[in-house]
């Protein structure tokens, strides 16, 4: 072995010095055969340069798409919850699957942009409503009659406006630039999500044939998370959504009915406060039926703890269960209220969205990791 390794030693000893001696003549020599160098070291780890380059175009299209991501999962749920109706649909219109998509992207608005607007309308009122309890924070007729909602305030003067213009005209414009800006956010968010429902309505199976050929995973891990996926999404829109709807308008019609001021912001707040497990909607109505006590209102407050306490814990024990056949969110009441908090706390509003998607998915790769053995 010796005999055979020395030649070519002295062979390549040979050919350095023959290098160096050119190379010191020619500096363009010099580039070309660093350059030449690194191409040999990239076809060596021809493998490993590829992955690295795969993972930084999949982050970079993750980043790009990232101010999209809550029309774009609203999309995906909506597509995967309304499948049978498109499927009903195009046996209709004789397989025409376009128009059985349009149609299916038609009702999706005009169920979106009415709680669109009302959830717009809650932030505001709800804003609202803190500064006047935090105003009334020391006396508790004070805060009671500003939940009620208080004898209204006169009308401003001229010395009135006058002041509010010396105020805050300086921020007016700031004002003005911050609600175009959030209503050009929206408008984007609906077409997004318009356009993204239509596409998966009409390829849905086949995006995702693709996704489970080209993904990384096994086919098989790869189905888990996607069940996983949808299970989330149907819990959510279904298990979840569907209740706190009908809870709410419940809410609202009562509180109309018994002359509850803001009624209509109230009934709003109760649909939201319906999704977090555990209090739901006693976080409004119980305020509401101590404040009324508080003022003196007996029979109102008697009859509010009356339709909170059994109308709407009715609803939530039998409509909810109801409704899991459909789509159930296989996770503890504990965990989704944690995970809707903390979602909330990291992502902003619609974190009470991603938290629980990203807490479920969690819990299936533990549940793969497992069946698979990759910590063993």
């Amino acid at each position: 072995m010796r005999g055979t390794l020395e030649p070519r030693n002295c062979l390549d000893r040979s050919f350095s010095r023959i290098q160096s001696a050119t190379f010191g003549a020619h500096p363009t020599a010099i580039i070309a055969w660093h350059a030449s160098s690194f191409i040999r070291l990239v076809r060596r780890h021809e493998l490993t340069v590829q992955r690295l380059l795969t993972a930084v175009l999949v982050l970079a299209a993750v980043v790009t798409l990232g101010p999209l991501w809550v029309p774009l999962l609203l999309a995906a749920w909506f597509a995967d919850v309304l499948a049978p109706l498109v499927l009903r649909l195009q046996k209709l219109f004789n397989g025409r699957r376009r128009g059985a998509a349009a149609i299916v992207v038609l009702v999706a608005l005009a169920v979106i942009l009415p709680l669109t607007g009302i959830a717009i309308g809650v932030v505001g009122g709800a804003i609202d409503l803190i500064e006047q309890l935090r105003a009334s924070s020391k006396d508790k007729f004070s805060i009671a009659a500003a939940i009620l909602g208080g004898s209204p305030s006169p009308a401003p003067n001229i010395r009135d406006w006058a002041s509010l213009v010396t105020r805050y005209g300086a921020n007016a414009w700031s004002a003005v630039s911050t609600v175009l800006q959030t209503s050009s956010q929206i408008a984007i968010g609906v077409v997004v999500f318009a356009i993204g429902l239509y596409s998966i309505s009409m390829h849905g199976a086949r995006f995702h044939a693709w996704l489970v050929h080209d993904s990384p995973l096994p086919p098989r891990v790869f189905r888990r998370f996607s069940c996983a996926f949808r299970e989330t999404g149907r819990g959510l829109l279904i298990g979840m959504g569907v209740t706190a709807l009908a809870q709410g308008a419940t809410a609202t019609l009562a509180y109309i009915v018994l002359g509850i001021p803001r009624a209509l912001l109230l009934g709003p707040l109760t649909t939201l406060a319906a999704f977090i497990p555990v209090f739901g909607t006693s976080l409004v109505w119980v305020p509401l039926s101590i404040g009324l006590f508080v003022t003196g209102n007996y029979a109102r407050g008697t009859a509010l703890v009356v339709v909170g306490a059994l109308v709407l814990s009715i609803m939530d024990n039998f409509l909810r269960p109801a409704l899991t056949r459909y789509g159930k969110l296989r996770l503890p009441t504990f965990v989704v209220l944690l995970s809707m908090l903390g979602g909330v706390s990291m992502f902003g509003g619609f974190g009470i969205l991603l938290g629980p998607l990203l807490v479920r998915l969690a819990m299936e790769a533990l549940a793969v990791a497992r069946d698979e053995h990759l910590f063993h």
